[in-house]
């Protein structure tokens, strides 16, 4: 978004750029759940998963929240250091 903003896109056009991203994301989700619940053939590992409460974090939101890097930066360097 920090793009559409420094190159003085209007505040419509950036807000629907965020919006389609966001939509595109949340289908590219809901097809990659239905893909991973589709192929768990073992019933015990489906009962087990089901029941099973994790914390997903929504990985666009993050990355949206993110601060952005400056242009100088190495970026194989801030993979490096930044890599989990």
């Amino acid at each position: 978004m920090v793009y559409y903003e420094e190159n003085s896109w209007s505040e419509t056009y950036i807000s629907k750029a965020k919006t389609t991203i966001t939509e595109i994301w949340d289908l590219y989700k809901n097809v990659s759940e239905v893909e991973s619940s589709d192929t768990m053939d073992d019933e015990l590992l489906s009962h087990v998963f089901k029941k099973r409460k994790t914390e997903h974090k929504d990985e666009l939101k993050t990355y949206l929240s993110e601060p952005t890097v400056s242009r100088k930066t190495d970026i194989l360097l801030w993979w490096k250091v930044n890599l989990i």
